[in-house]
């Protein structure tokens, strides 16, 4: 019975708008990597969405990871989940929202390499995640620090190609941006 306790993880959905009930082991950190991918295999089970049951599952299990951190091989399975044909913006705002939390070197190496896979199922999902890097000075120097370290990477020359687009088609304050992190790469 001890050892089922220490595997146990329970993810319990009462009704479809209650909010996710976690049963863990009190015992620590091994049990708390297993939660965490238990709820990231959950969280992509259910992201296509195609249920009215699935979105809740998916919003509510964004909500159970949220707060907590993610290597960068998890946030590239969290920037997989992005599909510009999804219905449900919202519900993926929260995704964002939960990528966001991260610390910004690790979010935006795992973005730089989820690119090249973004820009062909999530473009606008892409363009979103780098307007608001954009829009954040501390990410967007950490941005233009990483696009100089993995220059030759197919995903550094994606993320390049989006801000070089930005730099023409978007708000003043996108471009200004967009123009600031092209000079400083030349």
């Amino acid at each position: 019975m001890a050892g089922l306790f220490i595997c146990a993880l329970t993810i319990r959905y009462a009704f479809a708008d209650a909010p996710v009930q976690i049963v863990k082991d009190p015992s620590g950190s091994a049990t708390d990597t297993m939660m965490k991918d238990q709820l990231l295999d959950e969280l992509l089970r259910v992201s296509r969405m195609r249920t009215s049951e699935e979105v809740a599952v998916f919003d509510r299990t964004v909500q159970a990871l949220s707060g907590q951190g993610f290597s960068r091989q998890e946030l590239g399975v969290l920037f997989s989940m992005f599909a510009d044909d999804t219905p449900h913006h919202e519900v993926m705002y929260g995704l964002l929202h939960l990528i966001e939390q991260g610390r910004d070197e690790g979010v935006i190496a795992a973005l730089i390499e989820s690119a090249p896979d973004m820009q062909r199922v999530a473009p606008e999902w892409l363009e979103t995640f780098i307007c608001r890097v954009l829009n954040h000075d501390p990410a967007r120097d950490v941005l233009i620090a990483s696009l100089r370290d993995m220059p030759s990477m197919e995903g550094a020359a994606e993320v390049i190609s989006v801000v070089g687009g930005l730099k023409e088609n978007a708000s003043d304050r996108i471009r200004a941006n967009a123009s600031m992190v092209v000079s400083a790469l030349m």
